[in-house]
């Protein structure tokens, strides 16, 4: 039995040929003539498959297609993209990421969702303090400045306005400053909406599309790290349904022993951290008057990412790993949902988490058009007062506001890290075809 495979060359000798067909990497004892092939050629072969009697594919005939410029330095090179990929699994990670990307669109498909490609170019990139955007000079000379996107938030809502019900958009955001083993300035980013649904119906999709991808890769929702991660062991995660539930109040009370109820003023909050033994922060800002500034969500995530977010989603007392959803965050800290009613010290935000990796953040959405501008010139103070990138309004996405968004839940879900997750990769880069600093 004969078969016919195109591929590159990586190792040539008298009695050894190793070829990468694109899905496979062939090992193949030589029965012909390959003096004149070598390492990076790209070749044709017809390979006799193995019998029970004899254990080696052989290549009975070999025709060169092409021979690369740069034959003669060694391959694959150290500095080459060939080497780049497939030194280790990323290569493997690529195609798992593929097929993930097809799996979430199935789901979406069968919850009825419509996908939206958003625009990747828009006025404003959003005004929360932690964000910074990529001004896009050259795009439109003539008119109001534009931005990379980072986030679809503002274009969806428009849309949710304009009677469509379930929406998505998986693609590409942007936001500068951020780099590191769980940041890439450009990364992917998977957005959705109900209208007419609360927080816990997009909290619900969360939890069940990460289940069913891992599924998907692995068989099953529970699964295995295989300790390449930042643990260094092996760890058994579950992702099956129902995942447990905590108000952030009742974390930080937990792990970092504050009671925060998220009506408190800064110098009150200051004072809780000082008097519970916590480092209180070098100031925001210092005023005009000379005074020192905290800000509240500065004394609040000094806490919580020393002293809470490590913690969350750690092994139970059978050593497995089950994710967190995290609820009911202190108003102070969202631009863009919904006060909780009867509880105005906290607005409709969650976040999920799994050994301390933050997944996603989704709101009960402000539908409010005047409460959601005075958020906005809020934070654009803010940015002003604190020496931070200042950014238009987008007015459109106002107006549309105004015309109303009806209620809806909404929920941002970072791809790249939930693939870190489910594939074992220790560093973003693993699971992209480039990171930033390989362009």
């Amino acid at each position: 039995m004969t078969e016919r495979i195109t591929g590159r060359l990586i190792e040539v000798s008298p009695d050894l040929l190793r070829v990468d067909d694109g899905q496979k990497l062939w090992r193949l004892a030589v029965g012909c003539a390959v003096s004149s092939l070598r390492p990076a050629d790209f070749v044709e072969l017809v390979v006799s498959r193995s019998q029970d009697t004899n254990p080696n594919d052989v290549a009975v005939a070999a025709v060169l297609l092409a021979r690369p410029p740069g034959t003669g330095q060694p391959f694959p090179s150290p500095g080459g993209d060939y080497f780049r990929l497939n030194r280790d699994r990323r290569r493997a990670l690529l195609v798992e990421r593929g097929r993930v990307l097809s799996a979430i669109r199935r789901y979406f498909a069968e919850q009825g969702f419509l996908e939206i490609e958003a625009p990747l170019m828009v006025p404003s990139p959003g005004l929360e303090l932690h964000l910074q955007g990529f001004s896009v000079s050259d795009a439109c000379s003539a008119g109001p400045p534009r931005y990379l996107i980072t986030s679809p938030e503002y274009q969806l809502k428009r849309l949710l306005v304009s009677g469509l019900r379930r929406i998505y958009s998986l693609g590409k955001v942007f936001r500068a400053g951020e780099a590191g083993p769980h940041h890439n300035p450009e990364f992917t980013m998977l957005e959705w909406y109900r209208a007419f649904e609360d927080w816990r119906s997009v909290a619900t999709d969360v939890a069940a599309l990460s289940a069913q991808l891992a599924t998907e890769l692995h068989g099953s929702p529970r699964f295995v790290r295989g300790g390449r991660g930042s643990s260094g062991s092996a760890q058994s995660i579950d992702l099956s349904l129902p995942w447990p539930e905590q108000t952030v109040r009742e974390a930080v009370r937990q792990h970092a022993g504050l009671d925060i109820r998220g009506d408190e003023t800064s110098r009150e909050l200051a004072q809780k951290l000082e008097q519970g033994g916590h480092r209180v922060p070098h100031p925001t800002l210092i005023d005009a008057h000379g005074e020192p500034f905290w800000a509240w969500d500065d004394l609040f995530f000094s806490v919580f990412l020393d002293h809470v977010e490590p913690k969350l989603g750690l092994p139970n007392h059978d050593g497995v790993l089950r994710p967190l959803l995290l609820y009911d965050w202190p108003s102070p800290l969202c631009a863009l949902a919904r006060r909780k009613p009867g509880s105005p010290e906290v607005v409709e935000r969650f976040e999920a988490y799994v050994a301390g990796l933050e997944l996603c953040n989704g709101f009960g959405e402000l539908c409010d058009p005047l409460e959601q501008r005075q958020r906005l010139v809020h934070d654009q103070d803010e940015r002003h007062r604190r020496g931070l990138p200042e950014y238009p309004m987008d007015e459109r996405f106002l107006i549309a506001l105004a015309e109303g968004m009806p209620p809806s839940g909404g929920v941002a879900l970072g791809i790249d890290r939930l693939l870190m997750l489910l594939l074992d990769a220790p560093h973003i880069r693993d699971v992209l075809p480039f990171a930033c600093d390989e362009l």
